[in-house]
């Protein structure tokens, strides 16, 4: 047994702390044994005289403990073991020295006291508890092993679907089965980085339930980057004092028509612009359904009430007057100014201002096409002539404009070969080759290129003024200026009287058919 008078009333710190510890620390309390203070304080007055508390009754009753804070008596097996509150001995305490002897019989025979007591008795001797504290670390520890090397095997198969989002690089293969040559760009990187990291080696070769190669991980782990980006964006987003959002209409490859949506916001660190998402309005194209998207958009974001500017790629459902799409934000954000997007190519904002007159977008359609047509096929650009005349980048409309008008004869000479030997071809090759051969012997296909060819030789040079100085303002209206000048100049001075004798030489014309080219030449409004 402990002596009493120790610097720590134990028992007192086992009412506050139970006996639900560490097994080291445990076996030290149980070590060290139960507290016998002398307590003296404990009397009692009886019928005219004191009763003290003898440090007897420590050997009468084996269990017996006490606590000089509170003064009172307690069951030492059931302070440590009880799996139950018991009452006055193992949390309120004994305090009354008349009945003793009767509380301390009634207690020793309890359920609950004999079972502290074998717990007390067996503590250590078979080391069950010890052998359970082992396993449990060593399971923990074995645990925490594997959860830190699945760490670093999924940072790995991040880092490569970020490298891939980087790179514009497509993730997903054709074949991603194991006999494959080409499984595609992720599970190639990941095979590469694996060379030359044994982690992820090992992980890839042995592990049968879960590799991350599979299409759903990959999608998976594309949503996950996806959200975590979102939501740093809506962070910043939130902290920012004011937001642009810039919107853009493009078109995949599928032929759906999509919104490219874009915030622009100011951080302690900067300027920064971010790209959102895409949403399709293939069905939607409306000013009405846009704008309701574009809010929705904005109220996501929690930002509505701080757009500073709406900027657009300058279609006419996007800016037109009161209707325009800018105009309904404006009734949700009154301080969303607009502004035009200055990221676009001039001859591309020049194409589609002139694409609301029919002749004219049919033009570009049927040129956008000659693109498509090369593009798609390997056989059709491997031919001899189309080495030729089938730039490898489109970039803006005026280099197909320009490339036609060039090579017009030579494309001529490809698509008269094809026709000469369909046999060779499918029939979508055969069949489009004779659609673009009938255009390019068209004489109004041949004269609105050739105007236009005529206009983009003056806005090419415009667009690299504004490109190499669009921060010196007063020289770039001055040169806009000077490009509206020589383009009426042109027109004045007799830009179709010229064209006109140009197209008939290049296309020669049917029985009849000189006033017919007239009326078209003199009745179609010319781009400005």
């Amino acid at each position: 047994m402990a002596e009493g008078g120790g610097e720590t009333d134990l028992v007192a710190e086992l009412l506050t702390k139970p006996f639900s510890r560490i097994f080291q620390e445990k076996r030290e309390i149980v070590t060290k044994g139960q507290p016998t203070p002398q307590l003296a304080a404990l009397t009692q007055q009886v019928k005219g005289f004191v009763r003290h508390f003898q440090s007897t009754n420590y050997e009468r009753y084996s269990w017996l403990t006490a606590s000089e804070k509170s003064c009172k008596l307690y069951c030492w097996e059931c302070l440590l073991f009880a799996t139950e509150r018991l009452g006055v001995w193992s949390h309120v305490g004994f305090a009354n020295l008349g009945r003793l002897t009767k509380a301390a019989t009634r207690h020793k025979r309890r359920a609950g006291h004999l079972q502290a007591t074998v717990l007390l008795k067996t503590f250590g001797e078979t080391r069950v508890d010890l052998q359970i504290n082992e396993q449990v670390c060593s399971e923990t520890e074995l645990h925490n092993k594997k959860f830190k090397k699945n760490r670093e095997i999924s940072k790995r198969l991040i880092d490569c679907v970020i490298f891939l989002g980087k790179q514009e690089l497509s993730v997903r293969g054709h074949d991603e089965h194991k006999e494959s040559t080409n499984k595609g760009n992720y599970v190639e990187l990941l095979s590469f980085v694996a060379e030359h990291d044994t982690d992820l080696h090992y992980h890839l070769s042995t592990n049968k339930v879960f590799t991350g190669t599979s299409g759903k991980i990959q999608n998976d782990l594309i949503s996950a980057i996806g959200e975590v980006i979102g939501e740093e964006i809506r962070r910043e987003i939130n902290q920012a004092p004011f937001v642009a959002v810039m919107v853009d209409e493009t078109t995949d490859v599928s032929n759906r028509a999509q919104l490219a949506l874009m915030v622009r916001y100011v951080t302690d660190t900067g300027v920064k612009e971010r790209f959102v998402r895409f949403d399709d309005v293939t069905g939607n194209k409306r000013a009405d359904d846009i704008a309701a998207l574009l809010i929705q958009f904005l109220e996501d974001h929690d930002c509505l009430d701080k757009v500073m500017a709406q900027c657009f790629d300058g279609a006419a459902v996007m800016a037109s007057g009161l209707n325009g799409v800018q105009a309904k934000v404006k009734d949700k954000a009154p301080l969303a100014l607009f502004i035009h997007c200055y990221a676009h190519q001039l001859n591309l904002v020049l194409t589609q201002g002139v694409s609301k007159l029919r002749e004219c977008r049919i033009l570009f359609s049927h040129l956008n096409g000659l693109a498509a047509y090369f593009s798609r096929s390997p056989k059709r650009t491997q031919l001899p002539t189309a080495s030729r005349v089938a730039p490898t980048r489109w970039q803006y409309s005026s280099r197909p404009v320009n490339t036609v008008f060039e090579k017009r004869a030579a494309l001529q000479e490809l698509f008269e070969h094809i026709l000469e030997h369909h046999d060779e071809y499918d029939e979508e090759s055969v069949r489009c080759a004779d659609r673009y051969k009938a255009h390019l012997e068209n004489f109004e296909f041949c004269f609105l290129l050739s105007t236009f060819h005529g206009i983009f030789e003056y806005s090419d040079v415009l667009f690299g003024v504004l490109q190499n100085n669009k921060l010196d303002v007063q020289l770039c209206l001055k040169r806009v200026d000077e490009f509206c000048d020589t383009i009426e100049r042109e027109k004045r001075d007799g830009l179709l009287t010229f064209l006109s004798p140009l197209c008939v030489k290049q296309v020669p014309q049917a029985h009849g058919e000189a006033k017919q080219r007239e009326t078209f030449v003199h009745g179609t409004s010319t781009p400005q």
